[in-house]
């Protein structure tokens, strides 16, 4: 092999190839297979005789090289100049001769930074350039590391100090990595170039999200969203993803991605918004959140006559008495247990919430008929006349229950919430630790059906 320097071996081949262009092959001679007829005769002999790693590319394909660039591009086979050369490398169209920097992802083995220089190159064939890279500007040595944080460029330095994570692709393969990145995702920079960016941190249920992005750069120039990503760990995290067009050199236009880490931001989201929605003491839904559900199993009653509802307005019977007795704490302790059984006679379906004090009120789900809603209260009372330890002593209580079967005649929450609530004072002003169905049809004045109070209720605390 020659002793000279890369970059002299390269011009050096290239005034040769100027000098001897009568003597290569005719067009028809290239053919598709690296290393076989497409660079035989002379043109391969020099080609080999090159240090350098050389090769011919034409029509974005390679199509012929010598042994050092198959080694690097790591076949033997024609290859699509795209699929190994990611960056910028010079796009068709300039005939003058040009530099570059840029991404070689070989076929077998890790990416690698090179540089080099192409020329067209005629005398190989219409649209034939002559490809040599001279140099790999990337090593992984510990000194070479320092050099090239020495070397750095500013823009370079505000690329990698960037807060956010950051990624440089071209047709989704990564080109370049930032320190966040690393940090956020927690793959090498190294193991990053080359690779797929979807399907290094995109879940397998979100594909779809990045031709969406692609689609909104390619119209609006920028498109962004929250969403979640899958680090090295296999977790998922919330995120803020940011793309859009940069360019890369050599006419070729890649995108970049912005990672924000916004799991926090989401976690605080979620408390407020859970407690805008829920009771502070319980956990159960509020007033607010009751009436959002009830508002939905009403419009969907309408839609599926076959899904009936009900509404239950529940009032524990003696409550206060129990917080005069044993005071406040004991009070919070007696509803922290009724609530623990309100949740363990209903379904995941149905939806229980506080309305304040010791009311309570319920919508359940598909209910299949009177009766259903019967042995649901009597279920009830019997859960809630269980002792309740509240620190101290044991109490005992009831609950007065008013019951509303769902009907498409309801045209608004209140309404059937003030039916719910009116069952319920009956229940208690015909002797409390029972349930009352409201029944609608009927006329005002006439008296309501009842139900025969529950057995062995105790009368005090």
């Amino acid at each position: 092999m020659s002793t000279a320097s890369p970059a002299n071996g390269a011009f050096g081949a290239e005034r040769e190839l100027r000098s001897g262009s009568e003597t290569l092959l005719p067009e028809r001679s290239l053919e598709p297979s690296l290393g076989q007829s497409a660079a035989s005769g002379n043109l391969q002999e020099w080609l080999e005789s090159l240090p350098i790693a050389a090769l011919f590319e034409r029509g974005e394909e390679v199509v012929a090289a010598n042994d050092l660039a198959r080694h690097l591009l790591g076949t033997d086979e024609s290859v699509p100049v795209e699929q190994v050369f990611l960056g910028a490398y010079p796009a068709i169209g300039d005939e003058r001769r040009q530099r570059f920097d840029c991404l070689l992802s070989p076929l077998t083995g890790p990416a690698v930074m090179v540089s080099g220089a192409v020329q067209p190159y005629e005398a190989a064939g219409p649209g034939a350039r002559l490809v040599l890279l001279m140099e790999s500007i990337q090593d992984t040595s510990e000194a070479a590391a320092g050099d090239r944080e020495n070397e750095s460029t500013f823009l370079e330095d505000l690329f990698d100090s960037a807060s956010e994570a950051m990624a440089i692709i071209q047709r989704d393969r990564i080109l370049r990595v930032n320190r966040e990145f690393v940090r956020l995702f927690g793959y090498p920079a190294t193991f990053c170039l080359g690779t797929s960016l979807s399907e290094l941190v995109v879940p397998e249920g979100r594909m779809h999200e990045t031709e969406m992005l692609m689609h909104m750069v390619e119209v609006e120039g920028r498109a962004s969203m929250e969403t979640v990503r899958r680090i090295h760990s296999g977790h998922e995290l919330d995120v803020s993803v940011v793309v859009s067009r940069v360019r890369l050199g050599g006419g070729r236009v890649g995108h970049s991605v912005t990672y924000r880490d916004i799991h926090q931001e989401k976690q605080i989201q979620a408390k407020l918004q859970h407690t805008a929605l829920h009771d502070a003491l319980t956990g159960l839904a509020n007033r607010v959140l009751f009436l959002d559900r009830l508002t939905l199993t009403m419009a969907r009653l309408r839609r599926r006559p076959d899904r009936n509802f009900a509404v239950v307005f529940l009032d524990l019977d003696r409550f206060k008495q129990v917080n005069d007795t044993w005071g406040h704490s004991a009070g919070d302790t007696l509803l922290l247990a009724i609530t623990s059984r309100l949740r363990f006679c209903l379904r995941p379906q149905d939806t229980v919430a506080r309305f304040g004090g010791d009311e309570f009120a319920l919508v359940v789900d598909e209910v299949g008929c009177r009766e259903d809603m019967e042995s649901l209260a009597e279920r009830i009372q019997c859960e809630m006349q269980r002792p309740v330890d509240v620190g101290g002593g044991e109490v005992c209580v009831s609950a007065s229950i008013g019951i509303v079967l769902g009907s498409p005649a309801y045209n608004d929450v209140e309404e059937i919430l003030r039916d719910a609530d009116t069952a319920m004072y009956r229940a208690k002003e015909n002797g409390k630790a029972r349930h009352e169905f409201f029944a609608p049809e009927k006329p005002a004045q006439a008296p309501m059906e009842t139900s025969s109070p529950a057995h062995n209720v105790s009368e005090a605390a």
